[in-house]
């Protein structure tokens, strides 16, 4: 083990790596101006092109929109009823017994798009 340990760390081994790592760098170095020429270049003429790719969002991107989606449609159940209440208090003819048929027409579709949405959220099991 201690063989095995002094060739690891011997200056001699070192010294090439060192060398190795050293012309990789130069090299590097020596291509970095005119890869970053070719860069501004596009970035100048408009065709520089990036994508960026987000790993591990797309749960939370669903979960986003099913929840957004929930509430619009709260939303709009929640005008339903306020609209077919008016409607309802106004007295807007046509009438069904006294009540608006427009207003009871409302409350009824609200009604079922209520039990709808219940029942999607109870689907899903998040309440």
């Amino acid at each position: 083990v201690k063989k095995v340990q002094f060739n690891r760390y011997h200056p001699k081994r070192l010294a090439g790596d060192m060398a190795t790592y050293g012309m990789e760098v130069l090299a590097l170095l020596e291509e970095a101006p005119s890869d970053f020429r070719t860069l501004l270049r596009l970035a100048k003429t408009g065709k520089l092109r990036m994508q960026v790719e987000h790993q591990g969002l797309d749960d939370d991107r669903v979960a986003q929109d099913r929840s957004s989606n929930r509430l619009a449609f709260a939303i709009v159940l929640a005008s339903l009823i306020v609209g077919s209440s008016i409607i309802i208090q106004a007295g807007i003819p046509p009438t069904w017994h006294d009540i608006p048929l427009i207003g009871l027409l409302g409350y009824v579709v609200a009604g079922l798009m209520g039990f709808w949405l219940l029942i999607s959220i109870l689907r899903r099991g998040m309440l």
